[in-house]
């Protein structure tokens, strides 16, 4: 089989997307992850290029600039994996310092990348929930007060988010307004996002997006309280109420106890994003 390298554009995104989809049901993942306008913010804003089979794109990657870095992703139609393309790609896009990013680890492709001489510098498992199964009974703490998302209870959210994650390795600092905007979209749900509280402030919260469990935490005194289990159970239940059939999230490989208490409410990992430096 002759395999012909060439350069890509947008009029390829079509082509792109359907490679992106053999690959999620291949290797899991969030089907986010082939939607057009997923990939077109990483195939269609640099430099592509693609391997075609008789006329059908069986891989493409892309290296597009990211501040003032560059980020390279590709992928690999799983019918032919083990015949150098993703090697091709890396030869073809990695050209000096550059952030390699994932979206479907594998083991072939984490032993490629080592080879070239990157190191992972960030892994998180996505889970996956199955909303039709029953859902575990964990009620919340009676003392406390729960309250949706609102203009009036957003700097509560902020308050649970920042005493929640501060001492997590990476936590990013931000002042309320960016988390905010890095929060709240038009598929945010303020409705199944709740924040609890006590009478000296917030101690903890969920926060939830279609289809997708964004964050949850609990403030230190309210932490192996089972608080955040509560909240999460709580925010579940109020997803399927609105017709959510499954949810999805992200867990750090570096934070064992949140895994440990999603993989008690049910959850199972159906993938693993990292990047690679």
């Amino acid at each position: 089989m002759t395999i012909e390298w060439a350069a890509l554009s947008h009029a390829d995104m079509p082509a792109i997307t359907e490679l992106a989809r053999r690959c999620v049901a291949h290797d899991g993942g969030l089907r986010a992850a082939a939607s057009p306008s997923f990939l077109e913010r990483r195939y269609a804003t640099g430099t592509t290029v693609g391997a075609f089979a008789d006329g059908r794109l069986v891989a493409c990657g892309a290296v597009r600039p990211v501040g003032g870095a560059s980020a390279a992703t590709g992928l690999v139609d799983p019918d032919h994996r083990g015949r150098g393309l993703g090697s091709g790609l890396l030869d073809r896009l990695v050209k000096g310092p550059v952030r390699l990013e994932t979206e479907s680890l594998t083991p072939q492709a984490h032993a490629l990348f080592l080879a070239r001489g990157l190191r992972q510098t960030f892994a998180e498992d996505v889970y996956r929930r199955d909303l039709t199964e029953p859902l575990p009974a964990v009620p919340l703490p009676p003392e406390l007060e729960v309250e949706e998302w609102s203009q009036d209870t957003e700097g509560a959210f902020y308050e649970a988010y920042s005493a929640s994650f501060a001492d997590r390795p990476g936590f990013p600092g931000w002042s309320r307004e960016e988390w905010v905007d890095w929060l709240v979209d038009d598929e945010f749900l303020p409705g199944c996002s709740l924040v609890a509280l006590e009478a000296g402030g917030a101690a903890g919260f969920v926060a939830c997006a279609e289809g997708f469990l964004i964050q949850v935490g609990a403030v230190p005194a309210w932490r192996r309280r089972h608080l955040a289990r509560a909240l999460a159970a709580t925010a579940l239940d109020r997803m399927r109420t609105r017709g959510a059939t499954e949810v999805f999230l992200d867990v750090n490989v570096n934070n064992p106890a949140s895994a440990a208490l999603f993989r008690g409410l049910g959850f199972e990992v159906i993938a693993r994003r990292a990047r690679y430096e």
